[in-house]
């Protein structure tokens, strides 16, 4: 049926999956040209296509497969297929949008919470003194090694998850176990489910993030301490690959997160670009509390959370305009 409807989103979403075809189309023969030319380019794009040319025929990718790894490769932040090779529609948005949507949710919370703002602030000030480099020369390390900013963007990435729903397809019949039985209407307690091949299994991020057996009773609440909690309480399995880090080996060794979000997935299936994802965000954070103090606005009363394959903040009445976050801006005085 989305094929056809003519809803709004869905006709949008259509015109977005024709030009990712376009895009990618161009690129593949674009990159493919360049190989028969001799122009050996190092971009992955390239290395993908020359990589493809000297596969056997049995193993090579077909047309649309190329085409789907090309979509995959330039928009992909997010997983949202359990297979490599399919169709990534759904991701067209989220190669750009998880990371600008995280970075709005960040933002909002720290104008709402000026004594978080200040005291990052007050971080990226000493990290500056203790580095001596300039903010915007930050390293890597430098910025792996900020606690609170580490802790401020995992508390906003639960608290307001980009990407707030995922889905694993079964690729054989299999057997999948809860952590805690669950009752069925005739009363039966059941400890697994069986799932059989083909089944689309829907995983509710957003849900989970809001878990008071795994994030404590405080879990509705959006508060960066829960991550510098020094604690050798262990809540339930690792799922994903950034909550259960250690913040860096500069960083206090007590000082485990040992509670988990699924914000980038995991598994094999996890997000291939999340660590790019992080120093982007972090990155952008750090410049822009470094020279702007936040403050929330009157409109903010109206704000909305919208599902839209991404979660994207925008304002009772004035949906139709998009993402939309009115915040005050003024130059930080230190």
């Amino acid at each position: 049926m989305s094929r056809f409807s003519r809803r709004r989103n869905l006709v949008h979403a259509r015109h977005t999956a024709k030009l990712a075809n376009e895009v990618a189309r161009t690129l593949v023969k674009s990159k493919a040209g360049a190989l028969l030319q001799g122009r050996n380019n190092r971009d992955i794009l390239s290395l993908l296509v020359k990589a493809n040319a000297s596969e056997d025929e049995a193993t090579k990718l077909t047309d649309e497969e190329m085409l789907a790894q090309m979509r995959y490769l330039t928009t992909h932040i997010h997983p949202s297929e359990s297979s490599p090779n399919c169709d990534n529609r759904t991701i067209l948005l989220a190669g750009h949008e998880t990371s600008a949507t995280s970075l709005c949710w960040i933002l909002l919370e720290l104008a709402r919470h000026p004594e978080f703002q200040d005291r990052l602030r007050a971080e990226i000030r000493a990290t500056e003194i203790s580095s001596g480099r300039k903010y915007s020369s930050f390293t890597a390390n430098d910025l792996d090694s900020m606690q609170y900013l580490a802790a401020i963007l995992k508390e906003s990435m639960r608290f307001h998850p980009a990407l707030y729903q995922n889905y694993r397809q079964a690729a054989k019949d299999d057997v999948l176990p809860l952590s805690t039985p669950i009752k069925t209407a005739s009363g039966q307690s059941l400890d697994n489910l069986p799932i059989p091949k083909g089944l689309k299994v829907i995983l509710s991020i957003a849900a989970y993030h809001r878990n008071k057996d795994v994030f404590g009773k405080d879990a509705d609440v959006f508060n960066p301490e829960r991550w510098l909690r020094k604690t050798d309480e262990k809540r339930g399995p690792t799922l994903g690959v950034y909550g259960n880090l250690y913040f860096s080996s500069s960083s206090s060794p007590e000082i485990l997160d040992v509670i988990i979000r699924l914000t980038f997935a995991g598994g094999i299936r996890a997000c291939i670009g999340w660590r790019f994802a992080l120093h982007e965000v972090q990155s952008l954070t750090v410049e822009i509390i470094s020279n702007f103090e936040l403050l929330p606005t009157p409109q903010l009363e109206r704000l909305r959370r919208e599902a839209c394959l991404v979660m994207i903040p925008t304002l009772e009445g004035e949906e139709l305009k998009g993402e939309n976050l009115p915040l005050r801006v003024k130059l930080a005085q230190n």
